[in-house]
């Protein structure tokens, strides 16, 4: 059996499409990481979920102090009277969100993915 010019224009064209789809979802697997974005009358912060941490944000009142653990984000301590943002309880996913308004500090949990999924579709 011999070999033709066109076979080996067809190997390589598909050994380029098996590598190029390698690594396009490889690349894609990764970028799907979970951010805290965390809004502050001076500045926006972004931190990574899978990092654990404790962070302090200053406010309009004071410090408002927030923790990520194992994937999930909250707020433990805030000069607010209220304390609605403690009680927002754990962040873990897309669209999750808190807020201490009267010190102004917002968090919201993010995804760098490329393609957004929706919560919810009105009709």
């Amino acid at each position: 059996m011999k070999i033709k010019v066109l076979d080996v224009v067809f190997g390589l064209i598909f050994a380029s499409i098996v590598v190029f789809s390698f690594f396009y979802f490889l690349g894609n697997r990764t970028s799907g990481r979970l951010m805290l974005v965390v809004t502050t009358p001076q500045d926006e912060f972004i931190y990574p979920l899978d990092k654990d941490s404790e962070l302090k944000f200053e406010g309009l009142e004071g410090i408002t102090k927030v923790i990520i653990r194992e994937g999930k984000a909250c707020v433990v301590e805030s000069p607010c009277a209220n304390k609605n943002c403690i009680n927002m309880g754990f962040l873990s996913g897309p669209g999750d969100w808190a807020a201490c308004l009267p010190n102004d500090v917002i968090l919201r949990v993010e995804s760098n993915t490329k393609n957004k999924e929706f919560d919810v579709i009105a009709r």
